[in-house]
């Protein structure tokens, strides 16, 4: 049985103040004085994804097939520019990788709007770019609290829906 999990990256985003560039974390920002250029402070939030995944690499008429399960987790700061990246990914079974690609932003209450693309991949080797399934949604969740977004499944079509990945997510806003 093979299993691969990985994080690929994590939401960054760029504040520039005058010469000053700060990078992937919050800043503060003071207001101009009047008559002058006013700089519009950032709202930063950390988000997390985190869940539960299992996935089934059907093996055939003589075979039982692999089943892999794990956790995905995920965080990240962010702010109101939506930059997306391609946060996780776990493969199954040598011939299965599934993708979770985000991107962010928040409003002046410190509400976040999330976007989420799921992807399923099964060819002839876990590296393959044999797209067979994929899922997007969205969801707001307001400064402090969580969203639960559950039983989500992503199917083969091309062998009677035997391949297949099961998420359940929980989209925090409350870091």
């Amino acid at each position: 049985m093979s299993i691969r999990r990985k994080t690929i990256g994590m939401l960054a985003a760029a504040t520039a103040v005058a010469s000053l560039t700060v990078a992937g974390a919050p800043v503060a920002v003071a207001a101009a004085p009047a008559g002058e250029n006013a700089v519009t402070a950032s709202v930063w939030r950390n988000i997390a994804l985190t869940g539960t995944y299992t996935i089934r690499d059907d093996e055939g008429i003589f075979a039982a097939g692999t089943y892999c399960s794990g956790n995905v987790a995920s965080e990240g700061w962010v702010n109101e520019v939506r930059t997306p990246s391609a946060w996780w990914e776990t493969t199954c079974g040598g011939e299965i990788r599934v993708e979770k690609h985000v991107s962010a932003e928040t409003d002046a209450t410190g509400g976040v709007m999330i976007y989420v693309t799921l992807r399923f991949y099964e060819g002839t080797n876990d590296t393959n770019t044999d797209l067979d399934a994929e899922y997007n949604f969205n969801r707001y969740v307001p400064a402090g609290q969580t969203s639960t977004v559950s039983e989500i499944t992503l199917r083969n079509g091309e062998n009677g829906g035997k391949d297949w990945a099961k998420l359940n997510l929980v989209l925090h806003n409350d870091r």
